[in-house]
């Protein structure tokens, strides 16, 4: 700390720097209730003396900065102390050859409002200073606020190519004037322009780059941009992750996108990740009353429960096949791959859900099993003893679940019996003779 009693004391400001209204905003609302409006005003005057090149004639006094802030000397160190205390001036002593000792102050930039509260010796001051209610006001002054309103909104903003049109070519890989332009005018740091409505942004050149290294040239993904873009966006696939996608449905030799094959293995892809987790969230949680749907089990069903307990789940279906009569299909096989390496269901389960289909069907399908596997985890049920408890217990209250698809309504036709009985008893308008003719004419034609 030091102080002179010297108003012929000379000094100089070391530095420049800016006061945005920003800066002003905290200076007054935080900084000012700790250094006192005096502090602020000797502040933004310091940020006003700098001079780049000082000379020994455009040396000030402490008498010049007394005069411009209007107070005395010893309320001007004590001010200049405040601001040192709080991080907003250094106070250096130099030496120069022709006015000896001089002050050199040096001005720190303000610092931002989230700074000032996370530097806990001055936050803990200012609350000390200004008490609980004005803090907690000022707290929230400075805290971002959020539109809470946008939570359940749906964006309807037009996209580019909604309003414009650009040629696939320029879309894809822009004009060399365009790329000289960019290198030429420099870029900032606050990051790119977000156009309309695009909640994919695709780089279209890296996906050109990867289709390329599979023999798929630029013409061929050109050609279908719009379609791509739409599958993109719709199921927000990365560029990577498209071209995975659309590699399955590509046989050896091919140099062309099918983009109907693409779409659907797209929508067979999308979301078995995500399908997966929540799964495997349900299988995590602790059985509902265990001990109860044990009690009720008989010795058929524990004999049941070891069953699909010790075998795999392709293993069991083959079992019951041979048990019903008939074979295993490849579509079974694939419901079985399905229901354990993409939802991620236990091979118990699995097998249960088998079990209880081919008591509904002759086949098991995918529509069947992913009814009584969703009904079964809606239900909370995640174990083979759970499982044949519930069904037991709707078994038993006569609403026993039925995973059948609805009966289509038949159309009513005609009774013919009725119909004929009806005939007969009808007289008819034909004679002998002429139903004789009849019979005796038929086929001559043919």
């Amino acid at each position: 700390m030091f102080e002179s009693a010297d108003p012929k004391q000379p000094f100089y400001v070391a530095n420049q720097v800016a006061v945005s209204e920003e800066n002003i905003r905290v200076l007054t609302t935080l900084f000012e209730p700790l250094v006192g409006i005096q502090g602020v005003g000797l502040y933004i005057t310091l940020t006003k003396e700098f001079d780049e090149v000082p000379f020994a004639k455009d040396y000030k006094t402490l008498y010049q900065l007394q005069d411009q802030t209007n107070l005395k000397l010893e309320d001007l160190f004590s001010t200049l102390h405040h601001l040192e205390a709080t991080g907003l001036i250094k106070t250096f002593i130099g030496s120069n050859p022709v006015l000896g000792e001089t002050l050199i102050f040096e001005v720190e930039k303000v610092p931002s409002a989230g700074e000032f509260f996370h530097t806990f010796l001055l936050s803990s001051l200012l609350l000390e200073r200004v008490g609980n209610v004005t803090f907690n006001r000022l707290v929230k002054k400075f805290t971002p606020r959020t539109f809470i309103g946008l939570k359940d909104a749906r964006e309807v903003t037009s996209g580019f190519f909604d309003v414009f049109h650009l040629s696939a070519e320029s879309a894809i890989d822009a004009p060399i004037e365009v790329k000289e332009a960019a290198s030429e005018v420099p870029k900032d740091n606050k990051g790119e322009i977000k156009l309309g409505n695009e909640p994919v942004k695709i780089d279209w050149s890296f996906l050109v780059d990867l289709f390329a290294s599979y023999h798929i040239d630029k013409e061929e993904v050109l050609k279908h941009q719009v379609e791509i873009k739409q599958i993109i966006d719709f199921y927000h696939l990365t560029e990577q992750e498209f071209v995975e996608t659309s590699l399955i449905t590509m046989s050896a030799g091919t140099d062309k996108l099918n983009m109907y094959a693409i779409q659907n293995a797209v929508n067979e892809n999308f979301g078995l990740n995500r399908n997966k987790e929540m799964v495997r969230k349900q299988l995590q949680q602790k059985p509902k009353d265990a001990d109860k749907a044990i009690k009720n089990l008989s010795t058929a069903d524990a004999e049941l429960i070891r069953a699909v307990d010790s075998k795999t789940p392709t293993d069991y279906l083959y079992e019951l096949k041979e048990k019903k009569g008939g074979y295993v299909t490849a579509n079974e096989k694939k419901v079985i791959y399905r229901l354990q390496d993409q939802m991620g269901l236990t091979p118990p389960l699995i097998n249960l859900i088998v079990h209880t289909c081919f008591e509904y069907d002759a086949v098991l399908t995918n529509n069947l099993a992913d009814r009584i596997a969703n009904d079964w985890l809606q239900k909370g049920i995640t174990t083979p003893t759970e499982a044949i408890a519930y069904l037991k217990e709707r078994k038993n209250k006569r609403k026993r679940p039925s995973y059948r698809t609805q009966k289509k309504t038949v159309r009513k036709t005609t009774d013919w019996s009725k119909y004929e009985k009806q005939t007969q008893n009808k007289k008819s308008k034909m004679t002998d003779e002429e139903m004789d003719k009849i019979f005796r004419e038929f086929g001559k034609n043919e």
